[in-house]
C-alpha cells in the first residue's frame, strides 16, 4: 500500500512540474503551438499614427515613447503584406492581451538591431525572456512564443533606433474551461485514495 501510494505522489509531482516548464521560442508561423490560432493582418485597419490601438478586440499594441504606424508605404518588403505596423520612433514597445494566450507570433522584419522579448503573466510576474538577434539581408524572420498564461509581452530594442515591420500577428486565446493537467492529476489522486479506502475496508 505504502509503495503504490509513493508511485501516485511521484506521478503527481512529475506532471505538476510539466505544467511549470519552459516552452519556448516560435520562429515559423505554421508551428504547432500556433495552430488555430486569431490572426491581425492589418489591412482592414484604418491607415495613420497612433500611441496605442486594440486590434480585434484582444491585443493592444503601445510604443514606449512616439508612435506606431499603420502604413503600405514597403509592402511587399521585409515580411510585409498589405498594409503592415510600422515604427517610424523606432522605440520598445507593449502588447497587452485582454485574455491570457498559450501562443503568439508576429512576421518581422527590418530589424537591425538586438531586441529582448519578456513574457509577463496576469500578476505581471515574469515567465521568461528571450534574446532575438539583430537581423541581416534580408532582414525577413518571424518570431513568437509559447507559454501558460501569458498577459502582456514587452519588445525592448537592444539600444538606438530600429525602425521595424510587424505583420501577420497570430495569438492562440486559452480555454480557460479546460482543466490543467495539475488539477487533473490531483482529480485522479483523490479518486485512487478513494479506492485504496474502500480495498482496506474490504480487507
Amino acid at each position: 500500500m505504502k509503495n503504490i501510494k509513493i508511485k501516485v505522489a511521484a506521478v503527481l509531482m512529475s506532471m505538476s512540474c510539466s505544467t511549470l516548464a519552459f516552452s519556448g521560442i516560435i520562429t515559423s508561423s505554421v508551428d504547432s503551438s500556433l495552430s488555430g490560432a486569431s490572426v491581425i493582418d492589418f489591412n482592414s485597419e484604418t491607415l495613420g499614427s497612433f500611441s496605442n490601438r486594440i486590434f480585434n478586440g484582444d491585443v493592444t499594441i503601445s510604443p514606449t515613447s512616439g508612435t506606431f504606424n499603420i502604413e503600405t508605404a514597403h509592402s511587399g518588403q521585409y515580411g510585409s503584406s498589405g498594409a503592415y505596423l510600422g515604427s517610424p520612433s523606432g522605440q520598445s514597445f507593449v502588447i497587452d492581451f485582454a485574455t491570457t494566450v498559450s501562443a503568439f507570433g508576429f512576421s518581422w522584419g527590418a530589424a537591425d538591431q538586438s531586441w529582448v522579448m519578456s513574457l509577463f503573466d496576469t500578476s505581471n510576474s515574469l515567465l521568461e525572456t528571450i534574446s532575438i538577434a539583430a537581423q541581416t539581408t534580408p532582414h525577413i524572420g518571424f518570431i513568437g512564443a509559447d507559454n501558460i498564461g501569458i498577459s502582456k509581452v514587452t519588445m525592448t530594442v537592444g539600444s538606438g533606433f530600429d525602425y521595424i515591420i510587424l505583420d501577420d500577428f497570430q495569438y492562440v486565446t486559452e480555454n480557460m474551461s479546460v482543466p490543467e493537467p495539475l488539477s487533473i492529476a490531483l482529480f485522479g489522486l483523490g479518486l485512487a485514495g478513494i479506492g485504496f479506502s474502500r480495498q482496506k475496508k474490504i480487507s
